[in-house]
């Protein structure tokens, strides 16, 4: 991937992990480092499943060469929008700042926006695998016809060629007897001089 690309899917992380963290940060060290891990697991699982259910349908190649591209930029998006909202009402019940049943509310409420969130990545990344395909094809079409045009150049070359090789063994072999027949004559005339 381009660097860039790169660059940013590790920003992009890097601020996920920032937001959720400052939603969780009066939890202990360790709860912390379990809830981020375990909310960034959830999400990765959820973003493959519905990269692999994209891919039915597209050449395996195209799914693949898709699928890590999706999934790093994805997984830190989808934990942006859903992860800080559950992350802020697992503080409060954890400080019994609300009741269990409050919590369970809210998760269902995320748990309902993230199924349609991942329902419209679902139908962007079949398109997006889609238009790939097709534009995979139109390469390997102009890149078929370009092979086919150079094909034809070098054969016409390689044909040119022949003749030219011959015309010129043709020139060199006047050029190569008229130097003898010159040396001939010239050896002739010393020797008769002489």
């Amino acid at each position: 991937m381009n660097i860039f690309i790169m660059l940013a899917i590790v920003a992009t992380n890097v601020i996920a992990i920032l937001l959720v963290y400052q939603f969780i940060k009066k939890l202990p060290k360790v709860e912390k480092t379990i809830f981020i891990g375990v909310s960034f697991a959830i999400i990765y699982i959820l973003v493959s499943i519905i990269c692999w259910i994209s891919g039915f349908g597209i050449d395996s190649r195209i799914n693949e060469a898709a699928k890590d591209f999706i999934t790093f930029t994805f997984v830190p998006v989808n934990a942006i929008v859903l992860v800080p909202f559950v992350a802020g009402k697992y503080n409060k019940l954890r400080f019994k700042e609300i009741e269990k049943s409050e919590f369970i509310k809210r998760l269902i409420i995320v748990a309902v926006v993230g199924i349609v969130i991942l329902t419209i990545e679902c139908i962007y990344f079949k398109n997006m695998k889609s238009n790939i395909k097709i534009l995979s094809d139109n390469i390997a079409e102009e890149n078929n016809e370009e092979i086919e045009t150079i094909n034809t150049i070098v054969n016409e070359i390689y044909n040119n060629e022949i003749d030219v090789n011959i015309t010129n063994v043709e020139v060199l072999n006047e050029t190569t007897n008229s130097i003898l027949v010159n040396k001939t004559n010239n050896t002739l005339n010393e020797n008769y001089l002489e």
